[in-house]
């Protein structure tokens, strides 16, 4: 009863704090949808596939449970129903998006069937890719790539002889958990009983210490980082693109709901955003950049302003 009670006091707090403002909230590089301009769009409907159980990995679980009754697994449910619905509102403005992690047995079911036709695997994070025949203009898919953040470009790991000397890189890339469709079963059958245009699927959701300096540790004082591994594929089952969306927060937040209310609705916006932002930009739409945008970014912008005068040849 009481987990139930405490989450339908986040569902309040959530209905209270949804975002007004539109676009990402933490790590795009924004420069500036028209805001209404992806309103002029066909609402496309979103699946969305939460995580695993298994696939929540927490280092900071103990900390936010301190004082309460709360279990592992009701922190985890939290957490997980805490995202789910973050997308939901995000989404609502621009999207219909059905969620299978539902009060409802059926679909609960297509989620089990979900599970049992796809499989998760790990590689290391590269920048995602937008192929030549998704519809894109070049000149807006490099944009929308941008749209997305920078990835930390890590040395190749191994060992080998670099300037007459034996160098050995430790592997300290970033590793995405993304999801592979196993039968088509899955994509005929719940493309058309949901009517989908893109399935969302979150594959793993961490919850990490960021600091290494056992001073910082000691202190209560350090970082943390919620970090949410995203697929998104067409409605026959093609990837898209995956990404990994961030959102940091301090070890001195650990009340459950605060860091729901604070830290995952923005999470939430940042996923849907990157999937709007994709949709805005292949069908051929312009975004509108601000003059204190082009100065906050400096040289990188001047790559960017020829969107404004793409042609229709580009």
């Amino acid at each position: 009863m009481k987990f139930h009670l405490v989450f339908f006091l986040i569902l309040i707090a959530f209905s209270s704090k949804a975002q007004s403002s539109y676009g990402p909230t933490n790590d795009s590089l924004y420069l500036g949808f028209k805001r209404d301009s992806i309103g002029a769009l066909d609402k496309p409907t979103l699946l969305l596939i939460p995580f695993h159980p298994d696939k929540y990995m927490s280092e900071v679980d103990r900390e936010i449970a301190k004082g309460t009754t709360y279990t592992y697994q009701h922190t985890r449910g939290f957490f997980r129903k805490g995202l789910d619905n973050s997308i939901l509102i995000a989404s609502k403005a621009y999207n219909n998006c059905v969620n299978l992690h539902a009060d409802d047995p059926e679909m609960n079911m297509d989620l089990d069937f979900a599970y049992n036709l796809t499989q998760p695997f790990i590689v290391p994070y590269e920048p995602p890719v937008i192929k030549d025949d998704e519809g894109f203009k070049k000149r807006l898919a490099d944009y929308w790539l941008k749209l997305q953040g920078e990835v930390a470009n890590e040395p190749e790991p191994g060992t080998r002889i670099e300037q007459g000397q034996i160098a050995s890189i430790a592997d300290n890339r970033e590793l995405i958990t993304k999801v592979k469709v196993l039968n088509s079963k899955l994509t005929d059958s719940l493309s058309a009983k949901y009517k989908v245009d893109y399935y969302v699927f979150v594959n793993e959701l961490d919850m990490l210490i960021t600091s290494t300096d056992y001073r910082e540790l000691q202190s209560d004082d350090y970082g943390r980082i919620i970090k949410a591994h995203i697929s998104v594929l067409d409605k026959e089952g093609n990837e898209l693109f995956s990404l990994i969306k961030k959102e940091p927060f301090s070890s001195r937040e650990n009340n459950l709901e605060n860091v729901i209310r604070n830290h995952y609705l923005p999470l939430g916006y940042e996923i849907v955003y990157a999937l709007d932002s994709y949709r805005f930009l292949k069908a051929g739409l312009k975004p509108i950049v601000e003059e204190e945008e082009k100065k906050s970014l400096g040289k990188n912008i001047r790559d960017l302003a020829p969107l404004q005068k793409l042609k229709s040849h580009d």
